[in-house]
């Protein structure tokens, strides 16, 4: 059996290569569920550690606060009110050929928005 492989030398050679080919496409196909599970921890070790940086940083100051570990925008609602005050004054001032027109406006804006994101358990 050796004998035949020595004597085709040159005959070989294409079927070899593609077969490489395929095993090293195999090899990196079945490998990728392994790379996108190490990505995967990375970026909950990051999260995680983000987290508990704030948590340790905050300490005492608030009180009863459990920071969420997951974000469901699904489960979030928000309320909003907005205020707004407006005194607009108009003068005609003696001065110049016909007067000067003066206008002052006192404008105050206020929005309060309140949003809350409940955890998938407690969601309807």
């Amino acid at each position: 059996m050796l004998k035949y492989f020595k004597t085709n030398k040159a005959q070989a050679v294409m079927s070899e290569y593609v077969l490489v080919f395929f095993l090293a496409a195999g090899m990196v196909t079945a490998m990728t569920i392994y790379f996108k599970r190490a990505v995967q921890a990375r970026i909950v070790a990051a999260r995680n550690s983000m987290i508990n940086t704030v948590a340790n940083l905050a300490g005492d100051y608030y009180d009863n606060v459990f920071l969420q570990r997951e974000y469901e925008p699904y489960y979030s609602s928000t309320g909003s009110m907005v205020m707004r005050y407006e005194n607009a004054e108009i003068n005609l001032l003696p001065g110049g050929s016909t007067g000067i027109f003066r206008k002052t406006i006192n404008e105050t804006t206020a929005a309060l928005t309140q949003s809350e994101t409940a955890p998938p358990r407690d969601a309807n």
